[in-house]
């Protein structure tokens, strides 16, 4: 079980819906924006599920096999306000790993990390920066079991 993050607000609205603080993995990550407006924020949206330990059989691409069942379908967006550091990837992504920082470094910001599941940093993938506060701005179920 992940360490739910102390310096993000609205996190229980993430743990409602899925029991949990999940680790992310596998989550799509979209609509990565960094306003540098200000002391500039990092918006982004990851679209998140659960995977089961239970699998069914389907066919992909006309080859049969067995895949995990995937619950709690949600699309989680979040808002990191005073950034620092920032390092976006290039291109579109999904995430081995989201991690949120519960230490504040001297200038009071904590790092968060969306580590790629499918490239390196030095090939554009994956994203960091060090922010002073976070916020889950929305959890929106997206298939209807996850409602």
């Amino acid at each position: 079980m992940r360490a739910v993050p102390k310096h993000v607000e609205g996190v229980e609205r993430v743990v409602r819906a899925f029991g949990y603080w999940p680790s992310f993995h596998d989550a799509n990550l979209r609509d990565i924006h960094h306003d540098e407006s200000g002391k500039g924020a990092v918006t982004f949206t990851l679209g998140a599920f659960e995977m089961t330990r239970e699998v069914e059989e389907r066919v992909w691409n006309g080859v049969v096999g067995q895949y995990f069942i995937l619950t709690k379908h949600h699309d989680v967006c979040f808002r990191f306000d005073d950034v620092a550091e920032v390092v976006l990837p290039k291109h579109g992504d999904i995430l081995d790993v989201l991690e949120v920082g519960n230490e504040r470094d001297e200038d009071g910001r904590f790092l968060v990390v969306l580590e790629s599941s499918i490239g390196l940093p030095h090939e554009g993938y994956g994203a960091s920066f060090r922010a002073r506060s976070g916020a889950v701005l929305d959890v929106i179920a997206t298939s209807p079991e996850a409602t």
